[in-house]
């Protein structure tokens, strides 16, 4: 693949527009399933979605007896002792967030090899941190070890996402990966059999850490893979690390152009307003669970099965939402968003502990809706280039507004069985979300127009191939196709092309440059 003089690939008008293109190589069907199935796997092992899995996680502490000083002699399981340990996951999950934001620049500064197994680094030191930690080492402690887990694993599913361009398309990869997030909740049911404890279970989990940070800085690639390559394994090298360029690139005008665009800036509001009302009902759900009920049997099957095994089937939905986003774009998906998240928030205020079931069916659909939009909207609509600038962008704004959750609203402000005031205040303001779908509308209109013209055209030039294929290639001439991908070479002689290919490219460069001239040192503008 042609590269420009800043070491970067070809900047492409978009991610999503990059189709097939005729004789271009594509990574195997087959093999492509198996590595990317391999790659999520370690993704469910090892992705901040670990912590999503907090009812599990919050009924063994309390088994264990941590925090219980807070209860009275005898009374383990109080509001009380639920309550001291709620930032312990709202807190964490905010630490994920800025680790997360860091985990996008890091990427583009020296790739996903490096990234993925600093981040494992961490999860292992978390779970060592969580591992060793006592009820006098405070909130805080257990806070900081259960953030830099989730944060850690954010960096191996950051730097996962580039293999579904082993695909032609995309889109349901794309959502798979998605679902993968809260599916990583469900290894702390393990917490569950008889007999772990919180320490013999994160001891055991940081030893599988260590080993999957072994596998990952072997088979991991140094560079992204892009739109038609295929995944080899390679011997671990410094050669790309470049800080220099990152830290122009978050200020290089194609960026700070596309942070300014409002549909971009609506995107990050809706993504994050969602995501912290999600996160507050996560916070609040065993507490909200042993309040609507009396039946202490109940309330702790609900915080070890119920809420792990229903609260973590992101998985279920986030295909088909990859798959409606490739068809209809971005709207549809963002409208229902807003609309589970409003019904997820009144389903809390819902009777008996049957109705906080549906609720966590809801919490579901409101992670499967944001999470797949996060990606699918920066990898589906950008250049593949400016990937971890605006996931980086769009993490920092989630951590920002996620500032409400944490410290706002955990420990409770109004006490620990008020649970109308703070989900108030996550409900109103999301009436006026339902803006944001209908400014995307024409966007998406636009895009889905231009899709369908640009497939058609790639099939009549497909059908054209086949019926030159006879004829004798052309020795000294330029491809004449219609598009307008303007290439200059360094003496600035330009040559204006249409519709091509990759290859076609190479040979419009090819006979732009002058004589020696070299590839590396020419500029694509689009």
């Amino acid at each position: 693949m042609l590269e420009d003089k800043d070491g970067e690939y070809p900047k492409q008008p978009r991610a999503y527009d990059d189709l097939d293109s005729p004789g271009m190589p594509r990574e195997d069907p087959c093999r492509a399933t198996v590595i990317f199935s391999l790659v999520c796997l370690a993704s469910i092992l090892a992705s901040g979605g670990l912590i999503i899995g907090v009812g599990p996680f919050i009924y063994r502490m309390v088994e264990d007896g941590y925090f219980s000083d807070r209860c009275d002699e005898g009374d383990d399981g109080c509001a009380a002792q639920y309550d001291a340990m709620t930032p312990i996951f709202d807190g964490g999950f905010q630490i994920m967030t800025w680790l997360s934001c860091v985990a996008g620049i890091l990427l583009r500064a020296w790739g996903p090899r490096i990234n993925a197994t600093l981040g494992l680094a961490l999860l292992t030191a978390g779970c060592r941190l969580i591992a060793t930690a006592t009820t006098e080492d405070g909130a805080g402690w257990w806070m900081f070890g259960y953030g830099i887990i989730g944060g850690g694993g954010n960096f191996l599913y950051i730097s996962s996402f580039h293999f579904v361009y082993l695909f032609a398309n995309p889109g349901v990869p794309i959502g798979i990966l998605g679902g993968i997030f809260s599916v990583s909740g469900m290894m702390f049911m393990f917490l569950n059999i008889p007999g772990v404890t919180i320490s013999s279970f994160f001891t055991g989990y940081f030893y599988l850490a260590l080993i999957l940070t072994v596998l990952v800085a072997i088979f991991f690639p140094d560079r992204p893979i892009r739109p038609r390559h295929i995944y080899k394994v390679t011997r671990p090298t410094l050669k790309y690390v470049d800080f220099t360029s990152t830290c122009k690139s978050l200020c290089r005008g194609d960026v700070l152009a596309a942070v300014k665009e409002s549909r971009f800036l609506w995107f990050t509001l809706l993504f994050s307003w969602v995501t912290m009302v999600q996160v507050v009902i996560a916070g609040l759900a065993t507490g909200l669970a042993q309040a609507k009920s009396s039946d202490e049997t109940a309330v702790n099957d609900y915080n070890r099965f119920v809420y792990p095994a229903i609260g973590s089937c992101t998985f279920l939905f986030t295909p088909g939402i990859g798959y409606l986003i490739e068809k209809k774009g971005f709207w549809i998906p963002m409208l229902c968003n807003v609309l589970v998240t409003q019904i997820g928030v009144a389903l809390c205020w819902g009777p008996g502990l049957e109705s906080q079931y549906v609720m966590l069916v809801f919490l579901n659909l409101i992670q499967a809706f944001a999470y797949t939009m996060q990606f699918a909207y920066v990898q589906l609509t950008y250049p593949e280039n400016l990937f971890g600038p605006l996931i980086a962008f769009l993490i920092a704004a989630q951590g920002i507004i996620g500032l409400i959750a944490w410290p706002g609203l955990s420990p409770n402000p109004f006490g620990s069985t008020a649970f109308t005031p703070p989900l108030l205040i996550c409900l109103i303001p999301t009436f006026g979300l339902y803006y944001v779908p209908w400014q995307q509308k024409p966007y998406d209109d636009e895009w889905l127009r231009l899709r369908a013209r640009r497939e058609s055209t790639d099939a009549k030039g497909q059908r054209m191939q086949r019926r030159g294929s006879d004829l004798p290639a052309p020795q000294h001439s330029a491809p004449s196709v219609p598009s307008k991908l303007m290439m200059e070479s360094k003496n600035n002689e330009s040559v204006i092309v249409d519709q091509m290919s990759a290859v076609e490219i190479g040979s419009v460069i090819e006979h732009a440059l002058p004589d020696g001239g070299d590839v590396a040192e020419s500029s694509i503008v689009v």
